[in-house]
């Protein structure tokens, strides 16, 4: 039987153990369990795959905090349907073409810089640097703008990624403050939190993916020889390594999911790294298949819960990605790797590794 410890201290007694075996997921907690109302929590928990799907489609679900020692803002029903469309209008197909087109301009330039064999942070050296150039184009900001919030973006990641550490809460919240005040225009959710999602989020679920590639070295080979793999791929590293390891909603009314009699105002954890992991939606889950057909992760959410900028995170990650696989047909992990985050969502540090373009494959630029 599984063990009810709240999740906080699953997350945080085993981050040791998680990092002396060097992968963030070997420790994950099983599927298996039906829905649970946890004591300490003061939450229901919900594991499988059909249980948080059933919660991403149901409409009397609502975002709150994963602590409940923490008010959640709840918008309006017509403020929230607004922010949707207003972003959906921002993220018109024109628009993330014409994104799209100067990224990867950008990263196949940026992949030509890399050195042949040897040791480099591929995340500070190529992903991060890509990312806030892109956050400050997308958010109507500067460059030079976006080097000096970056400070900010990180407290307010950081307490995304540990949200039971109340000590993250104060900075975090005092960065939002800060940020609030550069960003006065445009779609609510491509201002100060869009910078920080593209700028630093997005870093971090590109090192999720890039080392589960590193990890696995004949996927990685499989997508420099085979390109058009792509949009498969990212679909498969969002539900291998996606970022996200749990969710926060509340009942809004009183609902049934799958057996679980959930009254208003209780509060619902979706653990998406396990549901995406379930071995009961996806055949050999913790194995990473870039020509998976099995699809359905969970990682962009579903129904009335799925997540707005899904097709910017599609895109991006794509564009970042192809160029550095375009060029290279291997990659070796040259330290181990520490990581940072907790229960929200956890990502490397660095990653130090030699890229090997041995092969004779064209440049990036050649794209």
């Amino acid at each position: 039987m599984q063990d009810k410890s709240p999740i906080p201290a699953w997350t945080v007694d085993q981050l040791e153990q998680l990092d002396q075996l060097n992968e963030p997921n070997s420790l994950l907690p099983p599927a298996s369990d039906a829905p649970y109302f946890d004591l300490d929590l003061g939450a229901w928990v919900l594991s499988r795959h059909a249980d948080i799907l059933a919660a991403f489609r149901s409409s009397s679900l609502f975002p709150a905090s994963a602590d409940a020692t923490r008010a959640a803002s709840q918008p309006t029903p017509l403020d929230h349907m607004k922010m949707r469309s207003e972003t959906a209008d921002a993220l018109a197909p024109s628009q993330l073409h014409a994104w799209r087109h100067v990224l990867v301009y950008e990263a196949a330039v940026a992949a030509d810089t890399l050195p042949d064999d040897a040791p480099i942070d591929l995340l500070s050296a190529y992903a991060q640097p890509l990312c806030l150039s892109f956050a400050a184009a997308v958010t109507g900001i500067t460059n030079h703008l976006a080097q000096q919030l970056v400070g900010a973006a990180r407290h307010v990641s950081a307490a995304s990624a540990e949200p039971y550490d109340q000590s993250l809460r104060q900075p975090a919240d005092a960065a939002s403050e800060q940020l609030r005040r550069y960003f006065p225009d445009g779609p609510q959710s491509l201002r100060d939190s869009g910078f920080v999602a593209l700028s630093q989020t997005m870093p971090c679920l590109l090192g999720n993916a890039w080392y589960a590639l590193i990890r696995h070295a004949g996927q990685w080979e499989l997508l420099h020889r085979h390109p058009e793999l792509m949009d498969n791929a990212i679909e498969e590293l969002l539900r291998y390594a996606g970022l996200v390891r749990i969710l926060s909603r509340a009942a809004s009314e009183n609902l049934d999911l799958n057996g679980a009699r959930i009254r208003k105002g209780d509060r619902i954890i979706l653990r998406i790294i396990a549901g995406n992991h379930d071995p009961a939606r996806f055949e050999q889950p913790h194995n990473l298949n870039l020509i998976r057909r099995d699809g359905g992760h969970l990682t962009l959410g579903a129904g009335p819960h799925a997540c707005v900028g899904a097709s910017l995170i599609r895109m991006v990650m794509a564009a970042i990605t192809r160029p550095l696989l375009q060029r290279f047909a291997s990659a070796e992990l040259k330290q181990p790797v520490a990581w940072k985050g907790g229960s929200g969502f956890r990502s490397p540090q660095a990653l130090t590794v030699a890229l090997s373009s041995a092969g004779g494959q064209l440049h990036a630029t050649a794209i």
